[in-house]
């Protein structure tokens, strides 16, 4: 039987350019505890304010019960340089934050 809980702290395994304000994550979710999961993309240019950028949901019952590497990308970047963190809640409540990392992109000219 699986105890209630929040899930595990997901993980964040690197990044890449994804070109023209984006970029692609890898990462994989913590322990589910038997519920699905939100997992949520956070970025912040100061470590201070943060703004969800993508919430992407995981459900208990879409796989095992051991991590899947997934990827996903994060579009609409306006900062070239900032940290990503990632957390994930579920019905019983939030998990810690994961890593920080810091993430240094090309950067994009917007149309006027």
């Amino acid at each position: 039987m699986l105890s209630q809980g929040p899930p595990g702290v997901p993980t964040i395994i690197g990044w890449q350019d994804g070109g023209k304000g984006s970029i692609i994550v890898s990462w994989t979710e913590g322990f589910h505890r038997g519920y699905d999961q939100i997992v949520h993309f956070q970025t912040s240019s100061d470590s201070l304010a943060w703004t969800e950028q993508l919430a992407h949901t995981v459900f208990a019952n879409d796989r095992n019960d051991y991590p899947l590497f997934r990827n996903t990308t994060i579009a609409g970047l306006t900062d070239t340089q900032f940290q990503l963190r990632l957390f994930s809640s579920n019905t019983w409540g939030i998990s810690h934050m994961s890593v920080v990392w810091n993430i240094s992109i090309k950067g994009t000219k917007l149309l006027e």
